[in-house]
């Protein structure tokens, strides 16, 4: 009783004494369970506390990388994963439509559309010729935009820089160079320090540059030393981006460089890969009749062998023809083998991985293998879950890239003279002209006729915009819309056709 006083200091010494629990082989020992490092089911457990930087080491970073690419060329769930990702979030590209603040300009709302139109125009000049905006030439703003989605997803982030080359017959000097997450390290390979992780420079704790090297690490064709070269984030005089970096995920503070986006599957993901190549050879193996003869020994020719009813080939192998009808010798019996296959287990085992898979990606087994079998209801819910990613990680992507990559546009066509916009040298002004929407691939409908009284209702009712609607049905601009149906009208007057009246409640009833 002296040491359950002990125990507690607030007991009457006289007081009956506790009861005594049972003998336990397990004895929690913190205040969380999870924290536990007695429990057997956390004793092997054993973790440390890392930085964002520690936490993911260059060597480990590089395995990743490659196993990421390896699984996205070879393995069909990894490959589905990210060119769902690539056609949903970027399809045929995000296009560009300026929306200057007219408030905050001090001009009206149809001048601001005069400049919108303006600044359309040259953007897309720019934008879809390879020759002027990409510095190899081979791909316009809207297949760079694809490429740099499926390179960070993949390699964990990217990076453009923004050189200025002016090719013969180009307009703008502006381009857009990717470089590969591989060609940023530290130089010479060194290991990192304080003021350089992985390739990214650090001042007070700020990623202020990136070190470049001119050659991939993989490459085997190089037969030089390879050098390194340094590029400020943002432009000494002006401020201005000048490397655009283009994260998968950035998920801690400090961190400078990003994780595949399979980083966390890449596990099951080929154990899954292994178990589906299996079932498929054991399935492939049993289409292939098996079959042992058995002889009694006693039929032989008059060489002293077995006589057979089979035929052989020159190498002596027994074969079974196709469709064939054959007569055994006497002693002589077909024992056929069966492996089972295919295995009745296989769908369910493999779509219950598949679904914890797709619930780490946060896309539905339904929108990753494209097979929608359950209700309306149901399937519309998985397409909008995975369209809630898709539209964050479109807003990722257009943050990152091409916003940035948009103002320096602006600033380019200012500088030479090729735009005049007031005011644009004050920081507040500039950001009010390079406003603008990015609209990408509609969302699509599994019913169209339902989308569009939906759609119908919530302008009625102000909880939207036609101009929203008309993005999110179409993915094109409500203006551009709005004045190609005025043209079409004016048309139908001007031929004398009947304009077709809207339907009414009953008629849609």
């Amino acid at each position: 009783m002296g040491m359950l006083a002990a125990l507690n200091p607030f007991r009457r010494l006289d007081a009956p004494p506790l009861p005594v629990p049972a003998a336990s082989t397990e004895v929690q020992d913190t205040r969380w369970r999870g924290a536990s490092r007695s429990l057997r089911s956390l004793r092997s457990w054993i973790t440390s506390i890392g930085s964002a930087v520690s936490d993911m080491p260059a060597a480990e970073l590089r395995i990743l990388r490659a196993r990421s690419r390896d699984a996205m060329r070879g393995h069909l769930i990894a490959r589905a994963v990210i060119t769902r990702c690539r056609t949903n979030i970027v399809g045929t590209g995000l296009m560009c439509r300026p929306a200057v603040d007219a408030a905050v300009l001090g001009i009206t709302p149809e001048e601001a559309e005069q400049i919108n139109d303006t600044l359309r125009t040259g953007w897309e000049r720019w934008g879809e010729d390879a020759a002027e905006c990409d510095l190899e030439g081979s791909l316009d703003i809207y297949a760079l935009q694809g490429l740099v989605l499926v390179s960070s997803m993949v390699s964990g982030d990217l990076f453009a820089i923004t050189p200025h080359f002016e090719r013969p017959g180009s307009i703008n000097a502006l381009k857009v160079q990717l470089i590969e997450a591989d060609r940023v390290s530290n130089p010479q390979d060194r290991m990192d320090t304080a003021t350089c992780v992985d390739g990214v420079e650090i001042r007070d704790g700020v990623p202020i540059g990136c070190w470049i090297r001119d050659t991939h690490p993989g490459d085997r064709t190089t037969g030089t030393m390879a050098t390194w070269r340094y590029y400020p984030f943002h432009g000494e005089e002006t401020g201005r981006r000048r490397v655009l970096q283009v994260w998968n995920d950035k998920e801690r503070p400090g961190q400078v460089r990003g994780a595949p986006y399979l980083a966390p599957i890449l596990e099951p993901l080929k154990q899954l890969e292994r178990y589906g190549s299996a079932e498929l050879m054991a399935a492939v193996v049993s289409a292939m009749v098996t079959v042992f003869i058995e002889r009694d020994g006693e039929q032989t020719d008059e060489n002293g062998d077995p006589v057979g009813a089979f035929d052989t080939d020159e190498a002596g192998d027994i074969a079974l023809g196709n469709g064939a009808v054959v007569d055994l010798a006497p002693g002589e019996k077909a024992n056929s083998v069966n492996p089972a296959r295919p295995n009745a287990n296989f769908d369910p085992f493999f779509m219950a991985v598949v679904k914890q898979i797709g619930a780490a990606l946060e896309l539905p087994v339904d929108e990753l293998l494209l097979h929608y079998q359950s209700s309306y209801s149901a399937a519309r819910a998985a397409m909008l879950q995975a369209w809630r990613f898709y539209t964050m990680r479109r807003w990722m992507l257009t943050q990152q890239f091409c916003q940035p990559l948009y103002g320096l546009f602006l600033d380019e066509e200012v500088a030479a003279g090729r735009l005049r916009l007031p005011g644009y040298g004050d920081p507040v002004r500039r950001r009010a002209y390079a406003k603008a929407l990015w609209i990408g691939p509609a969302r699509g409908a599994m019913d169209e006729e339902k989308e569009a009284r939906a759609a119908r209702t919530r302008i009625e009712i102000g909880v939207s915009n036609e101009a929203t609607e008309t993005a999110a049905m179409t993915g094109e601009d409500w203006n551009t819309v709005i004045a190609q149906r005025a043209r079409e009208l004016a048309r139908r007057q001007q031929l004398g056709i009947d304009v077709p009246a809207a339907p009414t409640d009953e008629a849609r009833a």
